[in-house]
């Protein structure tokens, strides 16, 4: 059984890195988003001009819940798997986030089986699903021709996190620790600055479209008998 890590005894840079440079580049990444939400709010709101057709409140709900009915697009209910995919992958990150914040201060409370478990098994479907969208982007000629090389460089690095992810789990290796703690830092730095940063703007055009179109009457859907 390999030989757990010593957190008293990692090289310089290591603990640099993990207790210092992440924290670091955590608040650079609050102030680029701080600034990016600033310059949203300063520009002017639209409005509409006519009459209101439906009701606004409801609309901007339905708008925000859309995220969590499938059922409701076209694209998810013919293709529910894709759904799927894309839930657990970006419930993947949301842990990589967790874990890399909670480690280095409760790594101890981190080395329970049932933990290491979790973490290996998320990371590892999610490594598994971005191999699969990288393939898709590469193979695809639609995909190739909407996609952009910060996407490829996003998604190839994110794949490589969430596999040093399942490998950093069982906190057996300075080596692992070193490659997941380098690649978080690395996007908190980065983030802000690529195409991955799009859910700061999502609530906002979620607002605006659920108000939108529910000025308009389109929103909410309303079901009609034997459709």
């Amino acid at each position: 059984m390999p030989a757990e890590l010593n957190w008293h005894e990692l090289m310089p840079f290591t603990h640099l890195l993990v207790h210092n440079l992440h924290y670091i580049a955590l608040a650079f990444m609050v102030v680029a988003y701080t600034i990016k939400i600033w310059s949203i709010l300063k520009k002017p709101a639209a409005r509409e001009g006519t009459p209101a057709k439906g009701d606004h409140k409801k609309a901007i709900q339905y708008s925000f819940l859309l995220l969590a009915r499938p059922d409701e697009m076209e694209s998810t209910r013919k293709q529910w798997y894709r759904w799927i995919e894309f839930a657990v992958f970006h419930v993947a990150m949301a842990v990589g986030i967790a874990v890399a914040f909670t480690m280095p201060w409760a790594h101890e409370a981190m080395k329970g089986s049932f933990i290491v478990y979790f973490q290996q098994g998320i990371f590892g479907i999610a490594a598994l699903i971005g191999i699969s969208r990288l393939v898709r982007r590469i193979t695809r000629a639609d995909m190739r021709a909407i996609s952009t090389p910060d996407d490829y460089f996003c998604l190839i690095l994110l794949t490589l996190w969430m596999g040093s992810g399942v490998m950093n789990a069982p906190q057996t290796s300075e080596f692992w620790l070193l490659s997941y703690f380098s690649m978080a830092t690395f996007f908190l730095f980065y983030v802000p600055f690529s195409k991955i940063s799009h859910y700061i703007c999502w609530p906002f055009m979620r607002y605006y479209m659920g108000k939108h179109f529910g000025h308009r009457g389109v929103y909410p859907k309303k079901r009609i008998a034997g459709a």
